[in-house]
């Protein structure tokens, strides 16, 4: 399999596989940018370890703005898990060698929403004074999905999933989990936390997950999963994705997930199918057909849409744009006619460390 399938695949399906631990950090702009600018690099040091000798000073490699960028982004983001790491201690040395992470910025401009500027941070780090089987979590996600394990793509520009995924803003969240060792990434993992932005609001959930390796180039991921967090009650989800590989070049993706919740009392449920092409090294295209409704809703496809992406590296290898259009048709009543709406997105994303191999190997 070649290296130019290896590059974009993993660019293309940011499947989420396990980490060891993992603190996550994601939002818009102006509520990201003070958290990560506040925090001063001898501040954090001063917690954990002197940041000359904790791994996390990356070498500049030319005077050129873009590799100043990236040097400086890795080094506050690799202390920023450092510090975290201390405030469990200071008995096992917190490791910048093995951080990988990477941080995506741009904007989707909707027909009916309008503009929706977006910012998300992912960080993968050890970290030895809180376990090497739990992981970290800090970030303004999407609360829902994030809770109820249904999110589609990770931080992919179109990524379309349940209908109140949507519907929600993001939200602060901390929390601490504990997943079950295992090379495949099978087994149980629980995690309890709490929304900090419009009040404490504490949350729960237990998942379960299993790969079915069916051939050398076909495999099923399931997570089946039950929460609870405060406005809603207690809920389940399930979804399962499978995945095929065609030749060198092409990745094809077929997804589906339910939910249901105490508060809505109805099942949600969305389904799609992908295909990922690799035009050239790290660069390629994506399209995706889905549909999506509730169990209560008297049109029995209230939506679908189809989405075309296409990504390619930008001044360095570790940089990307991603472009991409969402076009989409929704009915509100029986009888009506579907009415559409387009959506235009850009996105740039940095890679810090080797981000999508180290995740290859999980």
């Amino acid at each position: 399999m070649n290296k130019c399938w290896l590059n974009f695949s993993f660019i293309a399906l940011a499947l989420n596989m396990t980490v060891v631990s993992q603190v996550a950090v994601a939002g818009q702009p102006e509520q990201v940018k003070p958290f990560i600018s506040d925090i001063e690099p001898r501040s954090i040091a001063d917690q954990t370890q002197d940041e000359d000798d904790n791994g996390c000073v990356a070498e500049r490699v030319s005077d050129e703005w873009v590799d100043g960028l990236r040097a400086e982004t890795h080094s506050r983001l690799c202390n920023t898990a450092g510090w975290l790491d201390g405030l469990f201690g200071d008995d096992e040395k917190f490791d910048g060698e093995a951080f990988t992470g990477k941080l995506s910025i741009g904007f989707k401009q909707d027909e009916i929403d309008g503009l929706d500027p977006r910012i998300r941070v992912r960080i993968n780090a050890e970290l030895p004074n809180v376990s090497k089987r739990l992981k970290a979590f800090v970030g303004r996600v999407e609360e829902d999905s994030y809770i109820a394990n249904t999110e589609v793509n990770e931080d992919r520009l179109n990524n379309v999933g349940l209908k109140s995924t949507n519907d929600e803003d993001s939200e602060w969240l901390v929390g601490l989990g504990y997943r079950t060792p295992n090379e495949d990434s099978n087994g149980f993992d629980v995690s309890v936390g709490a929304k900090l932005s419009s009040g404490v609001s504490p949350y729960a959930k237990l998942a379960y997950r299993y790969m079915f390796r069916m051939a050398d180039d076909e495999f099923l991921r399931t997570t089946q999963t039950a929460f609870w967090r405060k406005q809603d009650g207690f809920g389940i989800s399930s979804s399962a994705e499978f995945t095929k590989l065609i030749g060198d070049d092409d990745i094809w993706v077929t997804h589906g997930s339910v939910k249901y919740t105490e508060e809505a009392e109805q099942i949600e449920w969305f389904a799609d199918t992908a295909w990922h092409h690799s035009l050239s090294d790290k660069r390629g295209i994506s399209s995706s057909i889905y549909v999506r409704g509730e169990e209560e809703n008297p049109v029995s496809v209230p939506e679908y849409g189809i989405t075309l992406t296409y990504i390619c590296p930008i001044l360095r290898d570790w940089l990307f744009m991603e472009a991409g259009v969402d076009l989409r048709w929704e009915k509100d009543e029986p009888g009506r006619s579907y009415k559409s709406a387009a959506q235009f997105g850009l996105q740039f994303e940095m890679l810090l460390g080797d981000y999508y191999q180290h995740r290859k190997h999980r």
